[in-house]
């Protein structure tokens, strides 16, 4: 008799357990909690049911069956709410890096060389030149491509570079293979400071504003994340009338940046909007702010391996396509049709990176990724997505960054879990005109686009139309 109370209790406290995660994670709407309540009180009945009438192995394989499921439920509730804590980050150091590199068929032993460095990061490529050799001969430049181009012509025994801009150099033209001509000698790592950019809100009854920050980071993982910001989305969602409005801003946006002086960013500089990625998303977040006069209330980062596992894992979406269009942008070779097309992970990221293969270049790059974000929102919006929730959160933390507290993404998802409102998606993407101007973070000219002014005082207008419960009027 002792055993059967043994089991019992233990049976009543794994279901504790469980339902107390369940209500912890507080994502799964209360029908479903009180069905749930109702299945484990009659296995409950069922197993006291079985000891009245001593079938003691029935009752001991369910009273076995429930505490083996009530714990591997409930560790898997809570697996999923450090999932979601993680990606809420509230670290406000960021590492970066500072690398002496030398050619492959180069002498290595650079600790009496010519060392080139840039003069806008002098403070820390002094820190890192003098970590390394007290002898060696440091010659600034104020352009990237001069100190590149020096380099390769042997004027140079090596270069001390932020790694960040292996990015931009890779892509100039004959410097494809950069990165497989050159050795790694030193490597400097500090910390800076960023700060808490932050509005909250309240997301279920107040309207608020995403940037959403698409970067391309080398490792495919956030650490160390900053990368050029290819891709922004100003999202701004009305919770009461369901409305959201998606406003894409072209990577090459000619704009001040905006910063605080610890990030190491020029505030005030004239730049391409892409490069304010190289200091963080919140450098990023308050250039966008200053540009719309808006005021955002989280971030969310992204990598390109998000879209990836993310439509893989909802199965594909379906997106519309103004034209019949070869793919290539991504390394995976694809094509969509004029019309409705559906597409696997590979496919839409290379849908969302294709540029060159259209008139409007990064414009309409900027329609197709609104496209996407469409197509997710209404997959991720649909009751369908209720067996994919477990899935999706196990590998959160590896697609996702935000500064949304998890409680406030808990609750929103749960609202929506529990009304299935249908939401109306509006688009519409800033313009501009293509020039040649100074980008200040690479010390030398390239394509930038000036913005349209009118394109701008149209989305400020749309902004705010769906703050405040308006239809929006200037939409793609």
């Amino acid at each position: 008799m002792k055993k059967e109370i043994g089991l019992l209790i233990a049976v009543l406290l794994s279901t504790f357990y469980f339902f107390y995660k369940i209500i912890e994670i507080q994502i799964i709407p209360w029908i479903y909690i009180i069905f749930l309540i109702v299945f484990v009180f009659l296995i409950l009945a069922l197993i006291v049911y079985s000891y009245h009438k001593k079938h003691t192995l029935i009752a001991c394989l369910l009273s076995v069956a429930l505490i083996i499921c009530s714990l591997g439920s409930g560790y898997y509730l809570h697996q999923m709410i450090q999932t979601l804590s993680n990606i809420s980050y509230t670290n406000r150091t960021k590492k970066k890096t500072i690398s002496i590199y030398a050619l492959k068929d180069a002498a290595q032993d650079l600790e009496k060389g010519v060392i080139g460095y840039l003069v806008i990061n002098e403070e820390k490529s002094m820190d890192c030149l003098n970590e390394y050799s007290k002898d060696i001969e440091a010659i600034g430049y104020s352009s990237s491509e001069n100190m590149i181009q020096d380099f390769l012509n042997g004027l140079l025994d090596g270069i001390c570079l932020d790694q960040s801009y292996l990015e931009i150099i890779s892509e100039s033209e004959g410097m494809s293979d950069f990165e497989e001509k050159v050795n790694v000698i030193h490597q400097y790592t500090y910390t800076i400071e960023t700060t808490d950019t932050t509005s909250s809100v309240d997301v279920i009854n107040e309207p608020f504003i995403v940037l959403v920050s698409g970067i391309d980071t080398r490792s495919g993982s956030f650490e160390d994340s900053d990368s050029r910001s290819d891709v922004n989305l100003v999202i701004t969602i009305n919770p009461n009338t369901h409305q959201i409005y998606l406003l894409s801003i072209p990577r090459d946006y000619y704009v001040e940046t905006v910063c605080e002086q610890g990030v190491g960013c020029a505030n005030g500089q004239m730049d391409k909007l892409t490069h304010t990625g190289w200091h963080g998303i919140s450098t990023t977040e308050k250039t966008i702010e200053n540009l719309l006069d808006i005021e955002i209330n989280y971030n969310v980062l992204v990598n390109f391996q998000t879209v990836v596992t993310l439509v893989d894992l909802l199965d594909g979406i379906d997106v519309y396509s103004e034209y019949d269009t070869e793919l290539s942008a991504s390394f995976h070779a694809c094509s969509v049709q004029e019309g409705m097309n559906h597409l696997n992970g590979e496919c839409a990221l290379a849908y969302a990176r294709e540029r060159y293969a259209y008139q409007d270049g990064d414009r309409q790059r900027g329609k197709n990724q609104m496209e996407i974000v469409s197509a997710l929102i209404e997959k991720c919006c649909s009751t369908a997505i209720l067996n994919k929730i477990p899935d999706i959160l196990n590998i959160m933390e590896d697609l996702f960054q935000t500064n949304m507290e998890t409680s406030q993404i808990l609750s929103f998802v749960k609202q929506q879990l529990s009304q299935g409102n249908e939401w109306s998606v509006y688009t519409y993407s800033l313009n501009g005109s293509g020039a040649t101007d100074y980008a200040y973070e690479l010390q030398d000219y390239a394509y930038v686009m000036y913005p349209d002014e009118t394109t701008i005082q149209n989305a400020k207008e749309d902004i705010e139309n769906i703050m405040e419960g308006n239809e929006p009027v200037h939409v793609n």
